[in-house]
């Protein structure tokens, strides 16, 4: 069905299926705000003789139609099978500015990435556009996104590009210095692994204020931060390739650590982004060990010791921290239970990354690009989907709902099914995993 939208206090008109939007988007499906420092310049009259153009063509050609925000392909409401994959939105990105490459669940918003340095602000609980902007260097670097309360921050390689919730860039910020590491957000702060002359430093930067470039920095001699610090409480937690760790407060950078010059060390470089929680902080390091110590005084709680180096950060979930062990797998640690030398609850030697997490299921990205939901108790798989056409995803485990791209630049977002009774849109094709392909997917 076709609807028409009356814009603004003079009257245009514009059509369409997939209901109404932003003023923005009337005209193109899929606006990007540029950078004001390449944004074209239009005097008053020449807006205006715009504006009077744009509404005379709607006049004379009818209506605009507005572009669907959902794939031509939907399918109506229906009753959806337990252990099945529910469709929760569907967002259908167009434009010139190509695929993205890269999702990331923060806060209330979803952040997609292209590769030309576009950022996408979709809301997490619908779906819809917010609004979307091309970053400045960000086709050269650009960082994960840090979400702050009235800020969103794109990190690249020596700027902040500071922007409020609404989309519009308060400043860019350049940096002396080269940024490293992801960076993590706490109130107006940025924390981040930064190069410096002589060694790498942990980096304090309030985007709030327009001259300062750092407010402090701890510095590792010698050694590079490679790692994102990871917040829990009011401390900051970060690590450094020559192994030490340290948790300094947040604002004063006060250590917190009574153990020796307030460093907590590992035998070899720590390149893993931390992961951390209440029930304590998890580094992983070249030196084969996962370990996880107490927040409060950087004493060693538990351990693992993998066959290999660790150079990926470790996936805490409520009562798990999945860590990936190169030639092995994904191992599954109880975090609360077990011996100081921890042994996996189980194994999973086929999946690529951890997605997200509930009471009864971790669902996984699995090598052959299918999403699976393993069984929390058992690494075992009990439902798989059975297309193949995601390109990009976010790592959420501490929520319930998988986000990801298609090769169509759809962004889903995607609840699992576990109760019968439940009316919706399938997500996609899925299937049970019959024992059989259970028992070689574990002799694998």
């Amino acid at each position: 069905m076709w609807k028409c939208y009356s814009i603004g206090p003079l009257t245009s008109w514009a059509c369409g299926r997939g209901g109404a939007r932003l003023a923005g988007n009337l005209f193109d499906g899929a606006p990007v705000n540029p950078h004001p420092l390449t944004r074209p310049s239009f005097g008053p009259l020449r807006a205006l003789l715009i504006f009077a153009t744009l509404i005379a063509g709607s006049l004379l050609s009818g209506c605009a139609h507005l572009p669907d925000i959902k794939d031509e392909d939907v399918k109506p409401p229906t009753s959806v099978p337990i252990n099945s994959f529910r469709l929760q939105w569907a967002t259908k990105l167009e434009g010139s500015h190509g695929q993205i490459t890269r999702l990331f669940a923060r806060d209330t918003v979803v952040i997609g990435y292209t590769d030309d340095g576009t950022a996408y602000v979709l809301d997490k609980a619908g779906g819809r556009i917010l609004h979307s902007e091309t970053i400045r260097h960000g086709e050269q670097s650009l960082h994960s996104p840090v979400v702050l309360k009235d800020y969103i921050v794109f990190p690249t390689n020596t700027s902040l590009e500071i922007y409020n919730r609404a989309g519009t860039l308060i400043r860019s910020k350049d940096l002396g210095y080269s940024i490293r590491s992801d960076a993590v957000g706490h109130k107006t702060f940025l924390y981040f692994g930064a190069d410096y002359v002589g060694g790498g430093r942990l980096v304090a930067v309030d985007v709030t204020s327009e001259y300062l470039d750092h407010r402090w920095a701890l510095m590792f001699p010698k050694s590079s931060v490679s790692a994102a610090p990871v917040i829990v409480g009011d401390v900051i937690y970060g690590a450094a390739e020559n192994g030490d760790v340290t948790a300094v407060t947040f604002d004063t950078r006060e250590p917190v650590w009574p153990v020796a010059n307030g460093f907590f060390h590992t035998y070899s470089p720590v390149l893993a982004d931390l992961a951390g929680d209440e029930g304590g902080i998890y580094i992983a390091s070249t030196d084969t060990k996962l370990v996880c110590v107490n927040r409060n005084n950087g004493k060693v709680k538990w351990q693992y010791s993998a066959a290999n180096s660790l150079t990926e950060g470790p996936v805490a979930t409520k009562d798990l921290v999945l860590q990936h062990v190169p030639g092995v797998g994904y191992v599954a640690i109880d975090k609360m239970n077990g011996l100081f030398n921890r042994i996996p609850v189980w194994t999973a030697s086929d999946v690529v990354n951890v997605l997200s997490a509930d009471d009864k299921f971790v669902y996984v990205h699995r090598s052959d690009n299918t999403i699976v939901a393993l069984d929390k108790t058992n690494g075992h798989a009990v439902f798989t989907s059975k297309r193949k056409d995601i390109v990009a995803y976010s790592i959420n485990p501490k929520e319930s709902t998988i986000y990801a791209v298609t090769t169509a630049n759809r962004v889903l977002a995607i609840t699992s099914v576990l109760k019968p009774g439940v009316v919706g849109e399938l997500a996609w094709e899925w299937e049970p995993v019959k024992p059989e392909a259970q028992r070689v997917a574990v002799a694998r």
